[in-house]
């Protein structure tokens, strides 16, 4: 059975399946066979419990094997730096580098930093004149379209050739790459990270670490209005909730949108599961998005951020009020597409764990509304979703996207725990 759930009785309410997950879908002309009249609730619910087990322990594993990996190779990186080297003498994490004469030509230390994606770690070079030789990126877990944007802007060659002890956010050749704040500081904090360590080495001088400050504006203040509004409506009810409710993500659009570019992606999530935490100084948006979902979905039962906070669903209210949303498919077609949307996330999110890349889980095309960037399919799935969220509500809510499938997972976990408080209660 598809249900419709619409919290402030305006008919805008998305069409969702119970949690049945990845269960077969009858066929629509089918009558109900004896094994189908047969599958009860309660086995119904011992099935999905059994579901969400197997995701947990498939991601599990999955990130188990990738975090297993051997440590990368240093030495190509030092040689494309250095073409000349021939040999390397390593201590305390520095490499001393020597040419086919055994002169000193450079030492080399790989540094890191948080990304939009996870952990970068960067090599730098510098020469015995304390100038960078160069820059190579050994891992990073940000986006394509990231590394073409910086590719295009030079953003190595501009760090390259400053002194060991000039490189800094504020260095005047370095320009941070449009729309990549993040992973442009993450370059920049990594090379210094790195930087900081030659520099204690070979020439014994101590780099401060910048000054890291705690990042507390706009963007964190409507994340906790529009959590707490939402809250205060669902419980509260009345006449009102539909305006409340259109206020709310309305100013989600804005700010979560088009300004700060800062909804709440797959990429996000699994960087989270993958166990990169970003520092809370500079990330308290983050946690307090994903946060917000996972303790108003658990305590409340209702997904509270997609509601009232998302930006994109609200773009597709906002195009569904111009076309009018008449149209509905037929329920075994819901149950179908939702189904699909579950194994989509799964893998993907699996995909990223194993191997260590989150950004490989993002396939929202968020970043192509609210900053227009993005790859081709993703240009192509927001035209699709826009054009048919004309006449479908919520087309991209209710069939693609990945917090509904997260949202089940976590009502199950919530399901779990009230049964297991139950029991223990009796």
């Amino acid at each position: 059975m598809v249900r419709d759930i619409d919290e402030d009785g305006d008919g805008d309410g998305e069409r969702e399946i119970p949690p049945t997950m990845l269960s077969p879908s009858p066929s629509p002309s089918s009558s109900p066979s004896p094994s189908t009249q047969s599958f009860t609730p309660l086995k119904r619910r011992r099935r999905n419990s059994l579901i969400a087990l197997a995701v947990f322990a498939a991601l599990g594993a999955a990130l188990w094997f990738g975090r297993t990996r051997a440590a990368p190779d240093l030495r190509d990186p030092i040689r494309q730096i250095f073409p000349q080297a021939a040999t390397f003498v390593e201590q305390s994490g520095v490499f001393r580098v020597y040419d086919d004469e055994e002169r000193l030509v450079g030492w080399a230390a790989a540094g890191s930093a948080s990304g939009y994606g996870g952990p970068m770690l960067v090599l730098a070079g510098i020469d015995t004149l304390g100038e960078v030789a160069g820059v190579e990126v050994v891992e990073q877990r940000e986006t394509p379209i990231f590394w073409r944007m910086a590719r295009a802007a030079d953003y190595f060659k501009a760090i390259a050739g400053a002194r060991f002890d000039a490189v800094d956010y504020d260095y005047p050749d370095v320009v941070r790459v449009t729309g990549a704040t993040i992973s442009s500081d993450a370059v920049v904090a990594s090379v210094r990270a790195s930087v900081a360590e030659v520099a204690g080495e070979a020439f014994d001088v101590r780099l401060p670490l910048p000054p890291q400050p705690f990042e507390f504006g706009i963007l964190e203040i409507t994340i906790l209005i529009l959590f707490v509004t939402g809250i205060a409506v669902h419980r509260a009810g009345g006449r009102a909730r539909r305006a409340i409710r259109w206020a709310c993500q309305f100013a989600g659009l804005l700010v979560l949108g088009f300004w700060k570019d800062s909804p709440i992606t797959l990429a996000k999530i699994t960087k989270l599961l993958s166990g990169y935490f970003p520092d809370v100084r500079t990330g308290l948006a983050l946690y307090l998005l994903i946060g917000g979902f996972i303790v108003t979905t658990f305590l409340y039962g209702r997904n509270i951020y997609c509601h009232y906070a998302c930006p994109f669903g609200a773009a597709q209210r906002c195009v569904g009020v111009i076309g009018g949303r008449g149209f509905k498919l037929p329920a075994w077609s819901v149950r179908l597409m939702q189904r699909m949307r579950n194994v989509i996330v799964f893998v993907a999110v699996f995909i990223a764990l194993l191997t260590l890349q989150p950004a490989l889980a993002s396939y929202e095309p968020f970043a192509v509304l609210f900053s227009l960037r993005g790859t081709t399919l993703q240009w192509l799935l927001l035209f699709v979703v826009l054009v048919v969220s004309l006449t479908i509500r919520n087309p991209w809510c209710n069939f693609f996207c990945p917090m509904r499938s997260a949202e089940l997972l976590l009502k199950e976990v919530r399901r779990a725990f009230r049964k297991g408080a139950r029991v223990t209660s009796g």
